[in-house]
């Protein structure tokens, strides 16, 4: 693996939470239309199917504003990316989900954790699983329409 394979899939792991950040639940959804997606929390599994993964997020993530804007911000941190046989990676990390609207205050509101999984296929790199778990939560009430 070269520091470009490395930094490649680094920029998958920090997309997703750009798109999520910023409501872009297709584009987010799109990066797994490759992949697995599993929700261990709620026994979900989705499986090569990025609509559904956009669906999923739509039905679940309050906006805000005339923007329709989630108004938070994911900050990923111990990210761990390995190589796992010929092209193909596994990466883990977390992320701090910060969160503030006109009545809520910025605060931490809940830490997920990622296990990933990557292949990659004409020199461009992809998703191919993905396990998401919050793992510790806050006060989510602004930023789930019901529970997760």
């Amino acid at each position: 693996m070269t520091a470009d394979d490395y930094f490649a899939i680094q920029r998958l792991i920090n997309i997703y939470f750009a798109h999520v950040d910023g409501a872009d639940f297709e584009a987010a959804g799109a990066l797994f239309s490759r992949a697995e997606m599993i929700y261990p929390t709620s026994n979900r599994r989705i499986e090569y199917d990025g609509k559904a993964v956009a669906e999923l997020m739509r039905s679940f993530v309050r906006l805000h504003g005339e923007g329709d804007r989630t108004l938070t911000r994911h900050h990923s941190g111990n990210i761990i990316i390995e190589p796992d046989g010929e092209n193909q990676a596994k990466a883990s990390c977390s992320a701090i989900i910060f969160q503030a609207t006109s009545n809520f205050p910025l605060q931490a509101i809940a830490e997920a954790s990622y296990t990933d999984r990557f292949a990659c296929e004409g020199g461009e790199w992809h998703f191919t699983r993905r396990e998401m778990q919050m793992t510790l939560t806050g006060d989510l009430s602004q930023h789930l329409k019901r529970p997760a």
